[in-house]
């Protein structure tokens, strides 16, 4: 009698840890496939931020803000080539 109830309670024990560590498996899939979604946002929105601080840094573009704000083109011997 004993042997059978320290059975039974030892099954439903071990039912438990079972049941338990799925669901915490799922709980984590679900939070890693949470992070993952949010991890492609933010790196789709970083290479966005990228080329429009790439546009905004453009050549021609610093040229017509210097022309809008009436800056002057410097001496030559101010002027530094970098190859």
């Amino acid at each position: 009698m004993r042997r059978s109830f320290f059975f039974v309670a030892a099954t439903i024990i071990a039912v438990f840890v079972y049941l338990w560590q799925q669901n915490m498996s799922m709980r984590m899939a679900y939070k890693v496939s949470s992070l993952q979604t949010d991890y492609d946002k933010l790196s789709s929105e970083n290479d966005t931020l990228r080329l429009k601080i790439n546009s905004i840094l453009a050549l021609e573009k610093m040229d017509k803000i210097a022309k809008e704000k009436k800056f002057s083109r410097p001496d030559e011997k101010y002027v530094v080539y970098i190859n």
